[in-house]
């Protein structure tokens, strides 16, 4: 009689773990997506399209900006006109930005030697301002303008998915091409292509 009524809490407590056990099987799945789901939510950047601006267009005019220099001062994108400029949308906490600074430098460079009308804009949607742009700007001694988009307009007026981004604009202001990711800026076929677009807009004689 002692034995089954001391057996009964075992059985108990075997039942109770195996319901706990089920329960695991059965909730494990659904944290581990949840969890996921956060981790997404917060490691990358929703892409949200504010339809208070107007998509870019390629072939349309580009979407015109202006925002304070690291140096000082304000920089508007119409103050390049008659130039072809590459606005480099850019952040010091993405390392492919980093990767590529040296190389849109030399391509600055390179383009300026040959007295070609050409700027290169990087614009950093850095939230901390100057100070970590700065930095980076020092130690790769970059002398195109940078700019300093604090709150990510650039984003929004450009629909951007990420960074680096970086757009070509011809002379007149109008949208060329966009470029998703880094890439080789200063190697020969890139400065083809930009010697191409500064030569068609050169206005030929009838």
């Amino acid at each position: 009689m002692n034995s089954i009524q001391t057996s009964e809490p075992k059985v108990e407590k075997h039942l109770a773990s195996a319901r706990k056990r089920a329960l695991a099987i059965i909730l494990t799945p659904v944290v581990v997506t949840v969890i996921w789901a956060f981790w997404v939510g917060v490691t990358t950047e929703p892409v949200r399209l504010d339809t208070r601006f107007p998509a870019p267009v390629l072939g349309k005019p580009a979407p015109f900006f202006t925002f304070p220099l690291l140096g000082g001062g304000t920089a508007s994108l119409t103050d390049y006109r008659e130039k072809v400029v590459l606005v480099n949308v850019w952040a010091t906490w993405c390392p492919p930005c980093i990767d590529e600074m040296p190389d849109l430098e030399n391509l600055y460079k390179k383009m300026k030697t040959k007295g070609a009308p050409f700027e290169i804009l990087g614009v950093s949607i850095d939230a901390l301002g100057a100070d970590p742009v700065r930095k980076w700007v020092d130690r790769f001694e970059i002398t195109f303008p940078i700019l300093l988009d604090s709150r990510g307009s650039v984003k929004k007026l450009y629909r951007t998915t990420g960074v680096p981004e970086t757009f070509v604009i011809d002379p007149k202001g109008i949208l060329i091409r966009k470029f998703i990711g880094p890439r080789k800026w200063d190697g020969p076929g890139m400065i083809r292509y930009l010697e191409g677009v500064l030569k068609a807009s050169i206005p030929t004689s009838s």
